[in-house]
């Protein structure tokens, strides 16, 4: 994949050298062009690799990113939202009486098999609009809400806008991006069928995982494809069995799964189920 970003204010040398490094650096890029004349860059990628992980290395650097970007697979430019965020749309409605009921009994669940401490930093993936993440909230030292859909993370911090949250970091991003070794709870509810490269990002939450800790998944059973009518999603549920392999072939233990919701939608029942898994200890010293 190929995109041209534009930024604004632009200087010579740190444009050329620092950022050329910063980009260069994220996993799935492997070709970076800069332009300081135009102040463009054009970044050759996989699909690793989301305009906002690109656009949040340009932010943290001081350039002012231009939401606008050019695929050079086509003529045509397009907003940012229409390309990368299937959500711009939903999001402002997200939060119906059915996924504040759905996130409030994950939470339960959660509860019944987890310990929440101020002790604990957690990260919600797939976050959305953070109705899970700012429930553990109160109960954690640090919580990371992370989610590649911008118009999901503006309703997000449109809620923290007048809510006193100093223990919450939010990430518009892939999961990619975060690279530090320091979490001890990865929870995430109804996001892993959305995610194409299942085995990379099992990996990475991983790596980012404490030794002992902790991923919790909430999603869907398989289904036949009825569930998402209106879109094509990576996987129609979940096969538990075959999901736990993947899982337990990324240095973890999968302790528990089961069945522990039912969703009426399309005048269909859908099964949601739990599973928690662990990562190893690190051997201990004789």
């Amino acid at each position: 994949m190929r995109q041209v970003i534009k930024v604004e204010k632009a200087q010579c040398c740190v444009f050329n050298n620092q950022i050329n490094r910063e980009i260069a650096s994220l996993n799935g890029v492997y070709s970076v062009n800069v332009d300081n004349y135009k102040n463009e860059i054009t970044i050759d990628h996989t699909t690793e690799v989301s305009f906002e992980m690109i656009a949040q290395k340009l932010e943290e650097n001081g350039y002012k990113v231009k939401r606008e970007v050019e695929n050079l697979n086509s003529t045509e430019k397009i907003e940012q939202p229409e390309i990368n965020d299937p959500f711009a749309v939903k999001a402002k409605e997200w939060d119906t009486p059915m996924k504040v009921k759905m996130a409030e009994k994950f939470v339960y669940e959660m509860h019944q098999n987890i310990n929440f401490s101020k002790e604990l930093k957690v990260l919600d993936f797939g976050c959305g609009t953070g109705l899970v993440g700012l429930l553990i909230a109160p109960l954690v030292k640090n919580v990371v809400l992370m989610d590649t859909s911008t118009s999901m993370i503006e309703v997000l911090k449109s809620k923290l806008e007048n809510v006193k949250k100093e223990n919450v970091k939010v990430i518009n991003s892939e999961v990619f991006a975060y690279t530090q070794n320091d979490i001890d709870i990865v929870f995430s509810l109804m996001a892993m069928h959305h995610i194409e490269n299942l085995t990379e990002t099992i990996d990475h939450i991983t790596k980012v995982l404490k030794p002992g800790g902790i991923l919790v998944i909430g999603d869907l059973k398989e289904e036949d494809g009825t569930f998402h009518p209106e879109e094509s999603v990576a996987h129609n549920g979940f096969n538990i069995s075959q999901l736990s392999d993947i899982i337990e072939g990324s240095d973890m233990e999968v302790t528990k799964a089961y069945v522990y919701n039912t969703i009426m939608k399309n005048e269909k029942e859908y099964e949601q189920f739990i599973l928690i898994a662990q990562k190893a200890n690190e051997p201990t010293e004789e």
